[in-house]
């Protein structure tokens, strides 16, 4: 199955491919605010509209796929996330560049996400997905570890951030069946949770 294939839904919400429709969306959240603490520096620039851009085009360069969260309820849209660096033959990929509006934060919205993505990687038939997460996310570390994602080690200054300071990056992954327990694991927990996130 190919990543940007329909039919990505929870209770709460829909992951749609990023387009163009979007970049509004994104433009009117104040994301550029957070942009340069968190996201690494690109070639094209350290403007929100060069990450908007360098997101579009990584389907049609096989980087990654992009998608927009958006609320079922309402249509609005929520936030991002992206598979990136796809690789077909070793079954691997990573998931980064994922941002929620304020309210969406702190509640279930993050597992409703990583369950769609998770799930989606396993029709894909990856082997491997990662995460290369920044010591700065301090909330993004303490979500893959209460999910007991496995911390595989910290790559030192291995990235430029786009403020232009270096970041020490925590490596996470899950393997082989880990994969289809991770997303039991947060099936059940949305289950439990009966859909609730937080939000307005």
């Amino acid at each position: 199955m190919n990543l940007d294939a329909p039919g990505l839904e929870t209770s709460l919400i829909r992951l749609e491919p990023l387009a163009e429709r979007h970049r509004a969306d994104l433009l009117s959240r104040g994301v550029g605010d957070e942009l340069w603490r968190l996201m690494p520096t690109i070639p094209a620039g350290n403007t929100l509209a060069a990450y908007f851009d360098h997101i579009l085009r990584m389907p049609a360069l096989g980087t990654g796929q992009g998608y927009a969260v958006i609320l079922r309820e309402t249509g609005a849209f929520i936030g991002f996330a992206v598979f990136l660096a796809p690789n077909k033959p070793h079954r691997r990929l990573r998931i980064g560049y994922t941002w929620l509006d304020k309210p969406w934060r702190g509640g279930t919205t993050s597992s409703h996400i990583h369950y769609l993505l998770l799930r989606r990687a396993i029709e894909w038939r990856a082997r491997r997905v990662e995460w290369m997460m920044s010591t700065r996310s301090e909330r993004g570390v303490a979500l893959l570890e209460r999910w007991g994602v496995q911390r595989e080690g910290v790559l030192r200054q291995y990235s430029r951030m786009a403020d232009g300071s270096w970041a020490d990056v925590i490596v996470f992954s899950v393997v082989g069946d880990e994969l289809a327990d991770m997303v039991a694991r947060l099936e059940k927990e949305l289950a439990e949770d009966g859909g609730a996130a937080s939000g307005p």
